[in-house]
Parts: structure tokens; C-alpha cells; sequence
């Protein structure tokens, strides 16, 4: 990788994603500089920051595409399909398929991801072995380890749910969390609204699905600014109904987007992203940042991440501006929303390193 290079085109710029021309220089793994004249880089097309997945599943990886089934025998802990699944598969077959879930988040455009990471330390330490920087890492409690020792291996904690445990353990779940300084993110609402009121108890950095969020739960979630992750395509699959976007958005909630499970959904937030604006939100920019900035935002970092600014991290996907798929535009974002594939894509830089797509010419 060259210490210094331009990459330039037509640029998403900003955190409103304004499509002008220009070029961008990446060094040491930041945007260092970006301008407005016509400069031929090195790497040439759309420029556009790179997806955040807000809340991924990888560790099922190893069970892909099971029968369609309930919910609940799904994936409820303790035994749950996919918890059983997960007991009888060795660490070393999981970590492969970890790896290579990322290795398709890379390929389709995603640089970072917010993961729900079962068993406990171990799981947690698994995922980091092979994910590096590009996980936050949300534990939970396994075994005899502790809360205490979980959440200092982990980012934060991913609950499950506050209907499956009690409410003491989880309450005090998310004082360590809160006492630590670490992220705190539940399920609520995906099968009914019954655990809604608890997750909302313990104050969470964000909520996951809400579903089945009522107009009382939505006015109050965006009261207290809890922000919300949607997985609509999962919700779709698993049959629990589709989460009520229009009006969360219209209540001034702060929603970002995920795919779920990967045992479910391939993590593509091209795809993620076209369902969501053609059938829920016929809103663009909304969708765009929904993949992009508010996941940065989720996390605390949407100063460094999540858009094209100077100085923030260089996370992008250049698409080919040759393709077919997207020539004649009337609306780049548009395009870029409701039908880009990942196969458009030319590179993918993340912390500045680039990846070329092989499978076509860039």
C-alpha cells in the first residue's frame, strides 16, 4: 500500500452526502486532504464512505440458511437451534466462519460492523482474533465468567433481551456497563412489544429491531434519544412482522441499519438499503445514512467515521463509474441506494488499505 495516494471522482461528500467532484488524500489511513479541483488520482469513480453494519450476528455464520422456523426455537437462549449449534461447533470452525462473513462485508462494501458475540469471553476474544479493529464487539455472559471480566474483553454488552433474564441481573447488567464506560445495546420488540419497557429501563446506547414498538414506545424512545437498529430483511424471514421505520424517523428517533444474523442474511447493505427506501421510507439520504453515519454515531465515533470529511478515518467504497448498472442517473444518491450492487464496486479502501473487486474491471 503506498504511503500516500488520491483517490478522486465524484465524491458523496459530507455528512449530507453531496455528490460533487474532487479527489481525497489518504495517508497513514485518514483522509488528510480533500479538494474540489480535477485531479486525476490513482483510483478513479464514486466515492462514497463505507457501510456500518449496526448489528451483525457472525458467530452463526456456521449455520447458514437453516428451515424456516419460529422465532423462539430459532434463537432463544439458552436453547435455541442456534445456540445448540454454536455449543457443538468447535472454536475453530466458528472463527472460519467469522472470517469469512467479514471477508464478504469487505467485498460488499462494509468496513465495520457492531456484533452480538455469544459465549461469554471466549467468544468475545475468538471474534477479536479475527476481526481486529473492524468489530465492535458486544459481549454477554457465559459460563462462570464474569460481568466484570466480559466487559473488559468486550466493547460493551449485547443483551439479548430484558424478558430472559431477571430484572435485578438486569438492571445491574447495565450499571457495569454504564460503570465501565463501555456500549450497551439490547434486543427489544421483535417478537412483541413486552420487553420494550425493561430495555428502555436501563438507558442503552441503543435499542435493536423494536418491531413491534408501539406510537407510545416510539414517542418515548425518541424523548429519551435512545437511538434504534433496524434488520427489516431479518424481521421479514423470521415472520415476527416488519418494524415501523416511517414513524420512527417522523418521531425524530435516530435509526441505523443492520442485516442480522448471518446464519439468516447475507451481510449486503446494498441490499438492506434498496428494501428499506423503495418499501418503507422513499427517503434517499435518510437510507444512506442510516448504512453509514448514524452507525458511526451509535458507536461514538461519528466524528472519525461514517462520512468524507478531513480528518476522518478513510472507510470507502469507490464504484465503477462505467458501469451499466449506474449510468444515466438522475439522482446519484438514488442510484447508489435502490439499485447499486456489489458488484459496481471497483475498491474498497478500509483504514486506508485497499481491496480491489476481481470480479470485474475497474
Amino acid at each position: 500500500m503506498p504511503e500516500e495516494y488520491v483517490v478522486s471522482g465524484t465524491l458523496l461528500y459530507g455528512d449530507d452526502f453531496e455528490a460533487r467532484e474532487g479527489y481525497l488524500v489518504i495517508r497513514d489511513g485518514k483522509i488528510r486532504e480533500v479538494g474540489f479541483d480535477r485531479t486525476q488520482g490513482s483510483i478513479q469513480g464514486i466515492v462514497c464512505p463505507a457501510f456500518i453494519n449496526a448489528h451483525t450476528h457472525l458467530g452463526d455464520s456456521v449455520a447458514k440458511d437453516l428451515p424456516y422456523m419460529p422465532l423462539a426455537e430459532l434463537v432463544a437462549p439458552p436453547d435455541g437451534l442456534k445456540h445448540r449449534i454454536l455449543r457443538e461447533t468447535p472454536p475453530e470452525t466458528i472463527a472460519s466462519g467469522m472470517a469469512s462473513a467479514l471477508a464478504d462485508m469487505a467485498a460488499t462494501g462494509t468496513c465495520h460492523c457492531i456484533d452480538f458475540r455469544e459465549n461469554g469471553v471466549a467468544g468475545v476474544r475468538l471474534l477479536r482474533d479475527v476481526a481486529g479493529n473492524r468489530a465492535t464487539i458486544m459481549g454477554r455472559l457465559a459460563g462462570a465468567d464474569s460481568v466484570a471480566e466480559v466487559l473488559q474483553a468486550a466493547d460493551g454488552l449485547g443483551l439479548s433481551g430484558a424478558n430472559d433474564m431477571p430484572r435485578d441481573l438486569l438492571l445491574s447488567l447495565g450499571a457495569s456497563a454504564r460503570k465501565a464506560g463501555k456500549l450497551l445495546g439490547i434486543h427489544a420488540g421483535e417478537l412483541n412489544a413486552t420487553d420494550i419497557p425493561g430495555a428502555m429501563e436501563i438507558s442503552p446506547d441503543f435499542i435493536v429491531h423494536m418491531t413491534h414498538a408501539t406510537a407510545a414506545d416510539i414517542r418515548k424512545t425518541a424523548d429519551l434519544g435512545i437511538p434504534v437498529v433496524v434488520c427489516p430483511r431479518s424481521n421479514a424471514l423470521t415472520g415476527v412482522g416488519l418494524p415501523p421505520l416511517r414513524e420512527m424517523v417522523e418521531a425524530g428517533v435516530q435509526l441505523a441499519l443492520g442485516t442480522d444474523n448471518v446464519m439468516l442474511n447475507g451481510p449486503d447493505m446494498f441490499r438492506e438499503m434498496e428494501w428499506v427506501s423503495k418499501a418503507f421510507l422513499h427517503n434517499d439520504a435518510y437510507t444512506f445514512r442510516m448504512a453509514t453515519l448514524n452507525g458511526a454515531r451509535l458507536m461514538g465515533c461519528g466524528g472519525s467515521r461514517g462520512s468524507i470529511l478531513p480528518g476522518k478515518d478513510a472507510d470507502l467504497i469507490v464504484l465503477r463509474q462505467g458501469s451499466d448498472n449506474l449510468k444515466f442517473s438522475r439522482n446519484l444518491l438514488g442510484t447508489i441506494v435502490r439499485r447499486a450492487r456489489p458488484d459496481d464496486i471497483g475498491y474498497t479502501i478500509i483504514g486506508g488499505r485497499i481491496w480491489q473487486n476481481s470480479s470485474r474491471k475497474s
